[in-house]
């Protein structure tokens, strides 16, 4: 016995000498190596196949209840506490208290592990004769304390050193990202060559040439130069980010996937805003999050057809192909970042909602680069451009501005220069027409080569697209939002209310609709107009279309689900904001990530019980689609069913803190209206 302790001793010795030599070439002498190259052992704790965070997180302000962390890797004890240490952390000391919610984690990740590594303290403190588990049996978790060190078991560790660095091995080298409470992130991971200098407008080149030292990737790229609110970025933009709880190098029990698309009418955004950040959806979720940057504006979508450049030098809708690179980079490296590339849902609002739509328009090239689809707030009235007036109008007119007549001319300006002449294009100048719209003038283009139709055709059989299940929903109060840029904030002056519906419709449609009895304008109450003119603009530019879109689809025979935002998060409004008393555009982003809590300013950014409740209906129905196919949790029988949409009953799913479902559609009278009389942009 003497002998065999002292071997065990001396193993442990030299555990501490060869994890310094695995992680010499890290910058970080903290940092944990998760690697596939040499195998776990009950001598070898410094490599780990796998680690997984998991907190009892009920997305509320400080509401992430007993954190820890599970090693599946089968060691001795001492083992498993070096396994710990190497993280920074020690066997967990589970309490009473404690107990049901770390049943209730563990049932979910490791329903047929039934017994696990901890520490009580009250065992030996070397992990050698007497050591504590945890045991699950029956459904509950009990504490069981001196029992035998030497049996191979998974270990829970503590989580309390959140600082630390943990790399990993992909395709094409190490990447060494963070882990924090939640989780584990990787930011600013290059997916793409820089796109200067004669890789402007180009196509993006993806990275191929493997690395030899750790990459770091505990910091976010730039962001995509861009105007807006938030101006500014670097044409080095091409890079992704990672959120996921899990990382498992021996590729086993690998989590769903879930990328998303930000918004920006395709001029500005990024996927490294804070709001989109992803810890909270994936530690809650149990889901790998992915956020992107992609080119943007004239930069982003630079077609000139009509000017006789090849396409082989100028490839047209540049950031669509940038996210096809991301998305063959996840095929190529999700796993190694615990994420299963054979589960992959890509998501987004707004213009990333119809990047959705136009992924899903590309079934060939697309295909098994994702396997489901969620889009909110699509303007989904609006159709692609067609490569035409891309070239024309929007890439010509922006050539005119600046004085180039070749592609030369046009690397050869500056950052600031583009985005003027960009500006200046998409500012009001271009006449309203079937193909160019007021909302989005930089957007996707039908080139024969991406894209070959609209995707309304595509679902009357015009062509094909991607068949996977697909959620698609709106806001109740979309286009309240962008009243007030068009001068409706307190009252709404005649005028205005008919150039806006001009904008919109056109002369004729306007004066149908004005004369219908679906959307009752009485101009003598100019309070009452603005009221109207914004619910007839959030049904005819996102809610019908959308209605629209799902009938059609269902029609084909491929699972949807149909939903709506009755609550939104939009905090710090005054009282006369018009988003006050409705959920508006932008409202569901932060309910999506569950982000404020993740901020840290309780001022600007306050976060209440009930948006914590709405948020966690969210994001347990929207993991549970990127898992399944279904936005129905298995077991939950305390809320309400979610069918499938289809054309006679069609069912929708009412997002609240109590959620319902209602039958027979959204606005069936003005939808019918519009459906009938009016009709949408990509139909004309």
């Amino acid at each position: 016995m003497i002998f065999a302790i002292f071997c065990l001793m001396a193993a442990a010795s030299l555990q501490t000498v060869f994890a310094q030599v695995l992680i010499a070439p890290e910058t970080d002498m903290n940092s944990t190596v998760v690697s596939n190259n040499i195998r776990p052992s009950a001598s070898n704790p410094n490599i780990l196949n796998s680690v997984r965070v998991l907190v009892d997180n009920n997305l509320e302000v400080h509401g992430a209840q007993f954190p820890f962390i599970y090693l599946p890797d089968q060691r001795l004890a001492f083992g498993g506490a070096a396994s710990c240490g190497k993280l920074g952390e020690r066997l967990y000391s589970a309490q009473s208290s404690s107990l049901p919610s770390v049943q209730k984690m563990l049932t979910r990740v490791a329903p047929s592990v039934t017994e696990f590594w901890i520490d009580t303290g009250a065992g030996d403190s070397r992990y050698l004769t007497a050591c504590d588990t945890l045991v699950l049996k029956d459904g509950q978790a009990a504490i069981k304390t001196g029992g035998s060190c030497m049996r191979l078991l998974s270990s829970l560790c503590s989580n309390t050193n959140t600082s630390g660095k943990i790399t990993v091995q992909a395709a094409l080298g190490r990447i060494t990202g963070a882990r924090d409470a939640k989780g584990f992130r990787f930011q600013g991971i290059r997916y793409a060559l820089p796109p200067t200098d004669n890789l402007r407008f180009a196509a993006p080149v993806p990275v191929t040439t493997r690395w030899s030292n750790a990459v770091d990737a505990t910091a976010p790229g730039n962001k995509c130069p861009q105007l807006g609110e938030f101006p500014g970025g670097n044409e080095d933009c091409l890079f992704l980010n990672v959120f996921t709880p899990a990382l498992s190098a021996d590729k086993k029990n690998l989590l769903p996937v879930m990328f998303w698309f930000h918004g920006g009418a395709f001029v500005f955004g990024s996927g490294s805003d804070p709001t989109f950040n992803g810890a909270n959806m994936a530690s809650r979720g149990q889901v790998v999050i992915v956020t992107l940057n992609f080119r943007l504006g004239l930069l982003g979508f630079f077609e000139r057809v009509d000017a006789g450049i090849s396409r082989s030098t100028l490839p047209g809708n540049q950031g669509l192909r940038d996210i096809l690179v991301a998305l063959k980079w996840v095929q190529d490296n999700i796993a190694s970042f615990g994420g299963d590339k054979t589960k992959v849902t890509i998501f987004g609002t707004s213009s990333g909602a119809t990047t959705v739509r136009t992924l899903l328009s590309m079934p060939t090239i697309t295909k098994d680069l994702f396997h489901a689809a969620i889009s909110l707030s699509d303007v989904i009235h609006l159709p692609f451009n067609s490569v035409k007036a891309a070239s024309t109008t929007i890439s010509g007119g922006a050539m005119e501005l600046l004085k180039c007549s070749d592609l030369a001319c046009m690397r050869s300006k500056s950052v600031d220069e583009i985005l003027n002449a960009q500006q200046i294009i998409t500012g009001g100048a271009i006449e309203h027409s079937p193909e160019q719209s007021y909302i989005e003038l930089i957007k996707p283009s039908i080139d024969g080569i991406l894209l070959f139709n609209n995707f309304d055709q595509l679902l009357a059989g015009k062509g094909d697209f991607n068949r996977v299940p697909f959620m698609i929903g709106t806001m109740g109060g979309e286009a309240f939002e962008f009243l007030p840029i068009m001068g409706q904030v307190d009252i709404m002056p005649e005028a205005i209310f008919g150039a806006t519906l001009m904008t919109l419709l056109g002369y004729r449609r306007t004066m149908i609709t004005v004369g219908g009895k679906a959307y009752p304008f009485d101009l003598s109450n100019l309070d009452h107009t603005r009221e109207a003119t914004g619910l007839f603009a959030t049904d005819y530019i996102f809610v019908c279309p959308a209605q629209f879109i799902s009938k059609a689809y269902a029609a084909t025979n491929t699972p949807i689900y149909h939903f709506q935002f009755q609550r939104g998060y939009s905090p710090n409004r005054p009282a006369s904001d018009l988003c006050v008393t409705r959920p508006c555009h932008s409202d569901s982003l932060a309910i999506i990530f569950a982000s404020p809590p993740l901020m840290g300013n309780a001022t600007s950014s306050p976060w209440t019980a009930a948006d914590a409740a709405l948020s966690r209906t969210v994001i347990d129905r929207w993991t549970a689609f990127a898992i399944s196919g279904n936005p129905n949790i298995p077991g939950d029988s305390s809320s309400p069913v979610w069918p499938q949409y289809d054309g006679t009953t069609q069912s929708v799913f009412m997002i609240d803190t109590t959620s319902s479902v209602s039958t027979g559609g959204i606005h069936p009278s003005g939808c019918g209206f519009l459906d009938q009389y009016i009709g949408y942009d990509f139909q004309l």
